[in-house]
């Protein structure tokens, strides 16, 4: 909880630096912890920034996906050396369950494609299980963070994308659980801050811009 909280707070700090040379650094910084922390969904630090500073949607899109893969490549490195005793340990309940079922059989057929898949698509699916599976089969790293690269950075420019230019799009989907499925999947009853910085950049279309 106390993790989450800061977390929260971080962000709430980057938003409000909207207008600032350092925001797109943080931003990236963020997604980063973020995702080792698996307390903020990065694709709504995307939205969230897009709409902040929307001359930048493209940079902060692909910064935030460095940031975020980083730390996915971190989840991945712990899983490939310490294997097992990681897993374990610290996940007692997510070996033998349906996500990592799921992840296995995926890997097995597609291989790093499957991982690319799952990055790049806004599957209801969380992804540590197959990183975790990935880990311990202990699948070429530089070709694992590539496959993770590409798949955020396709993924957040769209989030971005549609936050900038087509808002009501984003809503549409949100609503209908096509893009929202990676936004809550785990996350579910938590409530989102949003600085004051994205509540002036959306003032002019508030209805269009809220995501949901």
């Amino acid at each position: 909880m106390i993790v989450h909280a800061t977390t929260h707070k971080v962000v709430a700090m980057v938003l409000a630096r909207a207008e600032r040379r350092s925001f797109v650094p943080l931003v990236g910084l963020t997604a980063f912890i973020s995702a080792l922390s698996m307390s903020v969904p990065v694709e709504w630090l995307v939205v969230a920034a897009s709409l902040a500073n929307q001359r930048r949607w493209m940079l902060i899109a692909s910064i935030a996906a460095v940031g975020s893969a980083i730390a996915s490549l971190g989840l991945y490195l712990a899983f490939h050396h310490f294997g097992w005793n990681l897993l374990l340990a610290r996940f007692p309940d997510l070996a033998g369950s349906q996500a990592w079922l799921q992840a296995t059989d995926w890997l097995s057929r597609y291989g790093l494609m499957a991982i690319f898949g799952l990055m790049a698509l806004p599957l209801p699916f969380p992804k540590l299980p197959m990183l975790a599976v990935a880990g311990i089969y202990r699948l070429p790293i530089a070709d694992v963070f590539v496959a993770i690269l590409v798949g955020k950075i396709i993924k957040y420019l769209a989030y971005a994308y549609l936050a900038t230019r087509f808002p009501l799009a984003l809503r549409f989907f949100t609503e209908h659980g096509w893009i929202a499925a990676s936004l809550t999947a785990s996350r579910e009853g938590r409530t989102p801050i949003v600085s004051p910085s994205v509540r002036g950049a959306g003032s002019e279309r508030s209805e269009e811009a809220r995501i949901g």
